[in-house]
């Protein structure tokens, strides 16, 4: 469902980075993580996925990424 660095993203969110310290840590411009942003919220919502919170959704998929592996 999610690209490779669209993980990246929602690992890094999960950890309570802001989009300046993603881009920075990646980096990538502010404008690029904030598109990966955007597309992984449309991703989940096209699931199902209730994403009022994107840092609420990816600390819960983190978790459960890591409960399967």
């Amino acid at each position: 469902m999610f690209t490779t660095r669209e993980l990246e993203i929602l690992r890094l969110i999960s950890e309570g980075h802001s989009t300046e310290v993603i881009s920075n840590r990646l980096n990538r411009t502010t404008e690029t993580i904030k598109s990966h942003r955007k597309n992984i919220r449309l991703k989940a919502q096209e699931c199902g996925e209730d994403v009022k919170s994107l840092t609420v959704f990816a600390i819960r998929y983190v978790k459960m990424l890591d409960q399967t592996t």
